[in-house]
């Protein structure tokens, strides 16, 4: 097990050292996500096998490998739309299990590669929100059932929007009439509406323009950090998880082949088949 170091390049909000390596989730929990010998298998054959990391609150990790390495089903596991066949997702401490409550599903969130997926076309960005804070309960609340109240929601609404960088003339609007980049950013205001602990980003710039993949990634990185997330970000493109990361995980064949800080892998990676993918990219920044 080995001490993570501050980021090389002093990118803000680089995390004070914490333990890593696949073993990481083996002693006494500091909170925030633990994958424990996580295993998927689908007709018999494993395609995530006895995968161990952790994610700690504020920090974000990012999980690299080619296609089929097995890195967007472990992030299904995550968010628990695929059931284990052995080890555990834990949540500061708690087994999320296979059937989850209401509140572990709203815990983790998924931020998904096509942001149409997460959006109604037929519902306007202000419905979308609304549906989702009209079902979150606060005990402030005034309405019947313990809802928030509708200028409540609107305005929490509104302050979603506010904190991806989106007016609020864009409450009423249809997904449809977004650029990408824009309904990316919509995408994660849902994913945070209900106040989640843990934010899955499945390659979340694939299909954006280069122009907007930095914006995007900004809003992950900056709401992950100041919101106390635990952040994974599935990327097959390595410049992206070097701008954001504070540690990387490389899969392959459903094995998790190297677990280390972002600085030491970007100068020294650990694994042949890291160094293979390292080589495979133009020069980055440090590097």
């Amino acid at each position: 097990m080995t001490e993570p170091t501050a980021r090389p390049d002093g990118y803000p909000g680089s995390p004070p050292a914490r333990p890593a390596g696949p073993g990481a989730s083996a002693g006494p929990t500091l909170g925030g996500l633990e994958v424990v010998e996580a295993s998927v298998a689908f007709a018999g054959h494993r395609v995530v096998d006895r995968v161990s990391l952790a994610i700690r609150p504020g920090t974000i990790l990012g999980l690299v490998g080619e296609s089929g390495s097995g890195k967007t089903t472990l992030a299904r596991a995550i968010v628990g739309s695929v059931a284990l066949a052995g080890g555990s997702i834990r949540l500061d401490g708690s087994d999320l299990g296979r059937r989850r409550s209401s509140a572990e599903r709203r815990a983790v969130q998924l931020v998904q590669q096509d942001p149409f997926a997460s959006l109604n076309p037929l519902l306007t960005v202000g419905q979308v929100l609304d549906d989702l804070l009209r079902e979150e309960r606060l005990t402030s609340a005034t309405e019947p059932g313990g809802r928030r109240p509708r200028l409540a929601r609107q305005q929490r609404a509104a302050d979603l929007l506010a904190l991806v960088g989106l007016p609020s003339d864009a409450l009423g609007r249809y997904p449809r009439e977004f650029s990408g980049g824009q309904r990316q950013l919509i995408a994660i205001a849902r994913a945070l509406a209900v106040q989640p602990r843990v934010l899955v980003a499945d390659e979340p710039t694939s299909s954006l323009d280069v122009s907007v993949q930095r914006t995007v990634l900004d809003v992950i990185a900056g709401l992950g950090r100041g919101m106390h997330l635990a952040t994974l970000l599935i990327s097959h493109d390595l410049s992206v998880v070097h701008a954001v990361c504070d540690e990387v995980a490389v899969m392959r064949d459903g094995v998790l082949l190297e677990l280390a800080p972002a600085g030491r892998f970007f100068r020294h990676p650990g694994h042949p088949y890291s160094r293979a993918l390292l080589e495979a990219v133009p020069r980055l920044p440090g590097r």
